[in-house]
């Protein structure tokens, strides 16, 4: 386990820079909040809110995919130029449309780039979930939020933490699901590493002399996407470091440098898609046992469900199942060309998470209008 989250917060490092967050447009208003997640860590936080009015005002609180995400799900190339900042931009957006907005460092972020990895391992799924009612408590507690009209907006994994935190609650005006995984690991993993990373890896563009091994130079050309994480879960050894990275031996059985993707690489990933509890990362017990899915007829609220079909890490028939759970309160909005953060993506396998689309962003303003 603290394995692959040493991994996931150096990809956290690569994705979240380390600069400085930017100040709110001057036509809103925002102010910060201190949320006391439990478990001594406390969490920063800011409220955003219309310019003019006395409200109280109708409430989106964000919640974050997997990985230690900033409160402004921040996000840079592998080189350090910024990228997006998605969950910034929806809450400019929002407050500008008549709405308040709370967004938060996750557990574990102490501030932008800078990262208390001893709470990140206690972020499992389950204690997100509780984590979110402190922060919808918090929110009720602000005299700009309208504590009848509060809507829960996840991201991914954050999809899963909302649905599971509005039942909990009980009083949640509504639910917006961004790219909601609901299949489990086995399909999930499936998804990103058979259908999409294996053809990836495959291609001239990564395994450029085309003898199906990828020496350890060419692992290193494998874009930011689905296919990139594969690396962490199959291809480096606990020792590796970026200056002197090794392969893990018991995926290079032959110790010749390098990864052949049928012999070596295809009979890993079925291992692990057949039991994904075999990885101390993904065990169940640090996620609720019930899906989006399973637990979405359950509750009497109404849902959008925002889903890219172009999405490399939750494939859009995930977003479909949970439509189906819910058909009669559930609004499910596809959108061709679009990713998992609802960016242009061309290729699902290099699906990096650039700045959202207006288009998404607009469907969620005319959701909430006619709420």
């Amino acid at each position: 386990m603290q394995r692959f989250l040493s991994l996931m917060l150096t990809l956290a490092l690569l994705l979240a820079g380390c600069g400085q967050p930017t100040k709110e447009p001057q036509n809103l208003r925002a102010k910060e909040l201190a949320i006391d997640l439990g478990d001594g860590f406390t969490a920063k936080a800011v409220l955003t809110y219309p310019a003019e009015g006395e409200g109280p005002w109708p409430t989106v609180i964000l919640f974050h995919g997997s990985g230690p995400y900033d409160m402004n799900a921040t996000v840079t190339t592998p080189t350090g130029k910024p990228l997006s900042a998605n969950f910034k931009r929806l809450a400019e957006r929002l407050s500008q449309e008549g709405a308040a907005v709370l967004r938060f460092h996750k557990r574990g972020v102490e501030a932008y780039g800078k990262y208390d990895r001893e709470q990140i391992a206690r972020a499992t799924t389950n204690q997100l979930i509780v984590d979110a009612g402190r922060v919808i408590a918090a929110a009720r507690q602000q005299p700009e939020v309208d504590a009848n009209r509060i809507y829960l907006y996840g991201w991914s994994q954050g999809a899963q933490v909302a649905t599971h935190a509005a039942q909990a609650d009980g009083a949640i005006a509504g639910l917006i699901l961004q790219g909601p995984p609901t299949s489990g690991w086995s399909e999930t993993l499936r998804y990103q590493h058979l259908t999409l990373g294996l053809p990836l890896l495959a291609s001239e563009a990564i395994d450029a002399d085309q003898d199906g091994k990828l020496a350890v130079k060419e692992w290193f050309s494998v874009p930011a996407g689905p296919a990139s994480l594969m690396g962490s879960f199959y291809v480096w050894a606990m020792d590796s470091t970026p200056m002197k990275p090794k392969l893990r031996p018991e995926l290079d059985r032959n110790d010749d440098k390098q990864v052949d993707l049928e012999g070596e690489l295809r009979p890993a990933i079925e291992a692990l898609v057949a039991n994904p509890a075999a990885n101390p990362s993904l065990d169940p017990a640090s996620e609720p046992a019930r899906s989006i899915a399973q637990v979405l007829p359950d509750l009497s609220l109404p849902v959008l469900v925002l889903h890219g079909e172009q999405d490399g890490w939750v494939p859009v028939t995930d977003g479909e199942q949970v439509a189906a759970a819910a058909p009669e309160r559930l609004t499910l909005k596809r959108f061709p060309g679009l990713g998992h953060a609802l960016s242009p993506t061309i290729d699902p396998a290099q699906d990096s998470f650039g700045p959202m689309a207006d288009e998404p962003i607009q469907a969620l303003i005319d959701w909430l209008a006619q709420r």
